[in-house]
């Protein structure tokens, strides 16, 4: 009788490590990485806005005006090179704001912000354009000064942007500024005019 019991229990203790063993299996068949198949596929799915949005959760602000204006351009890529839904634009758009001074967010609000960035992608889709790359000013040649007793920075980017096979150089100005947090914002920013500017084909 006691034999019998002992059986039992190693049959159920089997029959359990291989239920165990065969999920196991299931869980990581056709995943290369050993992740599960559904979070594979979540990955795999996930778009390049997605992507910004979760790291944007969890990212801490960025150190520099020269990386606080990479992070902006990657924001603005996304607005101008890839698909998203109204929520995910929006979500977008606050990310951009985060950058901004309060003085710049002081002369738009969030709604009017969020119209004319709509009406400057429509005139983007509307020409086919999209931004083929950007080139931030290098650390060594951000200008810093002080304004009003307020730590400032000056830099630059140069953007080519794409329309069919025609590619244009468009340069920029930004200007930063410093806030009781110690982080870079973005105070404004405009066209820098360029005799030189042209389009160049491929």
């Amino acid at each position: 009788m006691k034999r019998t019991g002992n059986i039992k229990v190693v049959v159920i203790v089997l029959l359990m490590a291989g239920l165990i063993i065969g999920y196991y299996i299931y869980l990581t068949s056709g995943s290369e990485d050993g992740l599960p198949k559904d979070e594979d596929k979540i990955v795999e799915e996930m778009t390049v806005v997605q992507e910004l949005l979760v790291r944007a959760d969890y990212r801490e602000y960025p150190s520099t005006p020269v990386q606080v204006l990479k992070y902006y351009n990657e924001i603005t890529a996304c607005f101008y090179n890839e698909e998203y839904t109204d929520n995910e634009l929006e979500q977008l758009a606050m990310e951009a704001r985060s950058l901004y001074d309060l003085d710049l967010l002081m002369n738009q609000t969030q709604e009017e912000y969020l119209d004319e960035l709509k009406n400057d992608i429509t005139v983007f889709e509307a020409g086919n354009i999209t931004i083929l790359r950007s080139s931030v000013t290098p650390a060594t040649d951000v200008e810093y000064f002080h304004y009003e007793g307020r730590e400032c920075a000056r830099l630059y980017c140069i953007y080519t942007l794409r329309s069919g096979t025609v590619n244009q150089i468009s340069k920029e100005v930004f200007i930063m500024r410093k806030d009781d947090e110690g982080h870079w914002k973005i105070l404004g920013f405009d066209l820098v005019k360029d005799e030189n500017d042209g389009g160049e084909t491929e």
